[in-house]
Order: C-alpha cells, then structure tokens, then sequence
C-alpha cells in the first residue's frame, strides 16, 4: 500500500508521529532543516506539522502541489497565509484544545501573582527586604472578571475562577449564545462599564492589531487589572503603559509582547523601545515569556488533537 508523506517542520510530541505511522504515513522529520531544504521535499508531501519557524507564505504552497492540509501544533496562525490556503483548498489545522487547561492555569496563577504582589515580594526577599505592609493584596472575591474572548482558552479561564466568589462575564463578538455555568455573556459595553480585572483571549488578526490602545482603555469605568496570555500585537505597549502611569490600569500581567518575532523569540532586549524598559522596571507589572501554552501536558494535548484531525482529514 502506497504510504502517504506527512513532513514534520517542528518536533512534535512523539505520541503524533506514533499514531501517523499507524495511519500508514510516512514521516519526514525535518526539525532542524533550512527552508530551501523543506522546499525541496515540500512538494512529494500531502501534508505539513509545523509551528512557527517558517512562513507558510503563497511560496510555500504553491511549491506543496500535494498538500492536502497544513496542521498548526498550537493555537495562531499569523504566519500562515490563511486566505491563500482556502482559495487552494487546503485546510488549515490548529490544536487549540491541546493548550487550553494550561493557558487557563497560567492565566490565574498570572492574576494571583499580580494582585498579591508574588513577584516583586520574592524579589525583595532575595534582595534583603522584607516588607509586609507595601505588598498588601487585593483579592479576586467580590471582583467582576471581564473576558474578551470566550473560545478554548477564554472559558478555560473562567472554569477555573469558579471558587473564587467572583462576578464573570465575557464578550466574544464571533459567538453568540456562548454563556454557560463558568461566565455570563454580554456586550463589550458591559465589559466596560462592570470589569475591575479584564482577560485577553482573542487571535491576533489584521483587525484585532492594537485592540487594546488608549481609545479602549478610556472606555473603562473603572481602574482595571489587565492580564493578556494572547498575543502581543492586540495590545499597544505605549499605550498601556500611559495609563499604567495614570493609575487608569492598576496593574498587567503579560505573557506576550508586541515585540515578539513572528517565530515569538523576543527580539534583541538592548533594542526595545521605552515603553518596553517602562514594564521591566514597573512594580505593578508580571511579565512571562510567551509560556501560557507552554506546559508537558499541552505538547501531548497537541499531539492528540492534530492527530484526531488529521485522521478525519485522510479518511
């Protein structure tokens, strides 16, 4: 029987590749190859695994005359030419599920590291300091939790704020009848008017580019804590920190940045611009390095959700 290649961009977890070979695939692990070289064997594949090391641009598909999907281990697909893969007919695969416990983690342990000051606490400790008074904490009972964003990971946030004896509500203007025990749904205004603490979980596209700028950040009535596990180009930097400033945002915790590569390596530190060396001196800011999704658990999470699609796909 004819076995079908499958070229393997970025190494996956080896449950994926365990359960392609069942499927009578052949598999190209190409982890550590130059794009010319993945260009050379792109067009004998049916199909590519890949995170972001390259762009899956026009180039790169019409060189894949064979491919009949591109599969995405994660959640964004910025460097993936979406629209082109749809004229071509090649359906672009993502594993959002793979990821979205430890996102919703990893967003509450940001917010509790935020709010008690868990951060720059152990920071003075280990620099001589001990003190209790200037690190009093604000507690998530009694808060509204607003969350922009209510797919996968948005309400993966929101299970997990159940015990807390907070008020969670969420917008999500692709979805509609999306509120459920964990969060109630309203219009963005709501979000506004009610949030104290506000959650960023939308993709970044051509139209979510600086959602967040000065205009949003005034809409809010009151001051408001802002954690963003999403991407870093919805949200303008400059303009957080202007009203981190005013105190119009009382604190951010951010897993990524807008500075980022499109491969999300951070681009040379000495090179930032001010508002960059604004948050690394900031009291009132907890920072990760793009790690939200980044757990043991989600690369096999990863694995087995690209491998459920990608078996459906074939047959």
């Amino acid at each position: 029987m004819d076995t079908k290649k499958i070229l393997l961009i970025d190494q996956p977890h080896p449950w994926l590749e365990a359960r392609l070979a069942e499927l009578n695939c052949t598999v190209l692990p190409y982890y550590t190859a130059s794009l010319s070289e993945i260009m050379e064997v792109l067009p004998t594949c049916i199909g590519v695994v890949m995170r972001s090391r390259f762009q899956a641009d026009r180039a790169f598909m019409d060189c894949g005359v064979q491919l009949q999907f591109i599969a995405r281990e994660g959640v964004g697909v910025e460097h993936i030419d979406v629209a082109y893969a749809a004229a071509k007919g090649i359906p672009v695969l993502t594993s959002p599920e793979g990821s979205r416990d430890t996102v919703g983690e990893h967003t509450l342990g940001l917010l509790l590291a935020l709010m008690n000051n868990l951060a720059r606490a152990d920071r003075q400790i280990r620099n001589g300091q001990w003190t209790r008074e200037g690190n009093r904490a604000v507690e998530i009972k009694g808060k509204t939790v607003g969350i922009i964003g209510y797919g996968n990971m948005g309400s993966a946030f929101a299970q997990r704020l159940q015990g807390f004896e907070a008020e969670v509500i969420a917008y999500d203007k692709f979805k509609s009848g999306y509120g459920n025990a964990y969060a109630r749904a309203v219009p963005l205004e709501t979000i506004f008017a009610e949030s104290d603490i506000v959650s960023l979980h939308i993709p970044y596209n051509t139209d979510n580019h600086y959602f967040v700028n000065d205009a949003f950040l005034n809409n809010f009535h009151k001051n408001i804590y802002l954690v963003n596990t999403a991407r870093g180009l919805i949200l303008h930097t400059a303009d957080l920190v202007k009203h981190l400033q005013s105190g119009k945002v009382r604190g951010a915790a951010l897993d990524v940045l807008e500075y980022e590569e499109t491969s999300f390596n951070m681009l040379r530190f000495d090179q930032m611009p001010e508002a960059f060396h604004y948050l690394l001196k900031a009291e009132n800011v907890v920072l990760s390095p793009h790690i939200a999704g980044w757990s043991f658990e989600s690369k096999a999470g990863h694995a087995r959700a690209l491998a459920e699609k990608i078996e459906r796909l074939l047959k």
